[in-house]
């Protein structure tokens, strides 16, 4: 049993390398630029030891990229379960959506020039997951902005609508963030998004 776990570790943690590396070379040269004997090798592993891990190529790329949402996820989740209140909340999924671009920028940019055009099963099969899975994480949102529609905090709007209207401000500022040259982190916009989402951008009448 301890050698099983053992081994298991090991292959985890081998698994872990490989995906961390690939990352880096995806992210430098796009998809369809590399090849799985630069991935083994940036790797430390012969061609033939990688197929132990994953398939081929897009298995490969398709695992990076879900392991890696599935982190965001789970990363944002925590940090709104640590805060309190609505507006701490909302500030929490700022807040570590940003860090996670800040952290993991090489990666968000694969999303950038539309890299993603493969067409096959697995491919077909990792794009069902990721809008499954962002499917899933719009509900969570919207379910914290339920909360502040009930008690009163926010006003009684569709909450789809608004926790659309809250990624998106998330979404297109770490766009614009990878795209300009980044003189300042991402993660002092925070209090400009969330001002927007909360309040809004019209002049209160005197």
């Amino acid at each position: 049993m301890v050698r099983e776990e053992r081994k298991e570790r090991e292959f985890q943690t081998r698994r872990t390398e490989i995906l961390e590396q690939a990352e880096k070379i995806f992210a430098a040269r796009g998809y369809h630029n590399v090849t799985m004997a630069e991935i083994a090798s940036a790797s430390g592993f012969s061609t033939g030891s990688l197929y132990q891990y994953f398939t081929g190529k897009e298995n490969l790329y398709s695992t990076m990229i879900c392991d890696k949402l599935d982190l965001m996820y789970r990363r944002v989740r925590d940090q709104v379960k640590k805060a309190e209140g609505i507006e701490g909340k909302i500030e929490a999924i700022i807040s570590a959506h940003f860090l996670f671009v800040e952290e993991n920028t090489d990666f968000c940019r694969l999303f950038l020039p539309g890299e993603n055009t493969i067409i096959s099963e697995v491919m077909l099969s990792m794009r069902e997951k990721m809008i499954a899975d962002y499917r899933q994480h719009l509900i969570f949102i919207e379910n914290i902005l339920k909360v502040g529609t009930k008690n009163g905090y926010l006003r009684n709007l569709p909450v789809d609508a608004l926790a659309r209207a809250l990624f998106g401000l998330i979404r297109t500022t770490a766009i614009d963030w990878m795209i300009k040259p980044a003189t300042k982190k991402m993660t002092m916009q925070k209090d400009f998004i969330l001002e927007i989402f909360l309040r809004g951008v019209k002049q209160n009448e005197k």
